[in-house]
């Protein structure tokens, strides 16, 4: 399983800026996905988004939440890392 080491650039996430952050995740990730930047079975970490946004996991964790909820990826924990596998 790859992981990725995608940066986000700083005009992704200021299109967003007002948007409440875990929506601005949300939206930059499923940009991603939809581009073809992460593909299926592509594995992220909270620790590692949360970083490239400058924030604590939690609003990782809502928009991780809400894309699961959508189908497009899979959240499989793994240890503490909170892996997060792409997929559709």
């Amino acid at each position: 399983m790859e992981t990725s080491h995608y940066q986000y650039s700083t005009e992704q996430i200021e299109h967003y800026y007002s948007k409440p952050l875990r929506e601005a995740i949300f939206f930059v990730i499923i940009n991603a996905i939809i581009e073809g930047i992460f593909l299926p079975g592509v594995r992220l970490t909270e620790d590692d988004i949360a970083q490239q946004f400058n924030c604590s996991r939690t609003p990782v964790c809502e928009a991780l939440g809400k894309l699961e909820q959508e189908n497009l990826l899979q959240v499989k924990p793994v240890h503490r890392d909170g892996h997060i596998q792409c997929g559709y």
